[in-house]
């Protein structure tokens, strides 16, 4: 129980974090996968559009979000 409250604790703060600036794909990838992997798939799908707001204008970016998106079945 505690460690899966730390775990959410550190997913919270990375979305907070990325809140604030979102120009870290890194850390977006991050997220969509932490709220996947913790059945979270609304999360991760919220995630991934504001990724693609904030990285708009970074075509890699997107790029690499979209696989990992199809990579979680996550749509595209």
């Amino acid at each position: 129980a505690d460690r899966a409250q730390f775990i959410n604790q550190m997913v919270e703060q990375l979305a907070a974090r990325l809140k604030q600036n979102g120009n870290d794909l890194e850390g977006w990838l991050k997220l969509v996968r932490a709220y996947k992997v913790l059945g979270r798939d609304a999360d991760a799908t919220e995630a991934l559009a504001s990724a693609r707001k904030s990285l708009a204008s970074d075509e890699k970016g997107l790029a690499a979000l979209d696989g990992l998106a199809k990579e979680l079945g996550l749509g595209s």
